[in-house]
């Protein structure tokens, strides 16, 4: 039987960067729509949340922590992928708006 974590892994990586790990409690991410590629609304993940494969629009990447949002930054789009509370994201670039 596996343990389940307490928090969200969110690791985030791009074509010139891997970010450091960080524990959080959920995050935020601009998907796009699965048809135009376009951004099509933002979706929260949290402890629990089911297997996933998302395509990214460009827009912004939340991370919070105990409701204080610990890790921001606007993404050029890419894909994330959600797996036994670890959120994996590869981005074709980001810009990061900085670590509160």
């Amino acid at each position: 039987m596996s343990k389940m974590k307490d928090k969200l892994t969110f690791t985030l990586l791009t074509p010139h960067r891997k970010f450091t790990p960080m524990e959080c409690d959920s995050v935020k991410l601009s998907i796009a729509d699965s048809i135009s590629g376009k951004f099509s609304g933002s979706y929260g993940i949290r402890k629990g949340h089911a297997r996933a494969v998302l395509a990214l629009a460009p827009g912004k990447i939340s991370v919070s922590l105990d409701g204080q949002e610990i890790f921001s930054a606007e993404s050029q789009g890419g894909f994330a992928t959600v797996e036994n509370n670890e959120v994996r994201v590869a981005a074709d670039g980001v810009k990061e708006n900085g670590i509160v």
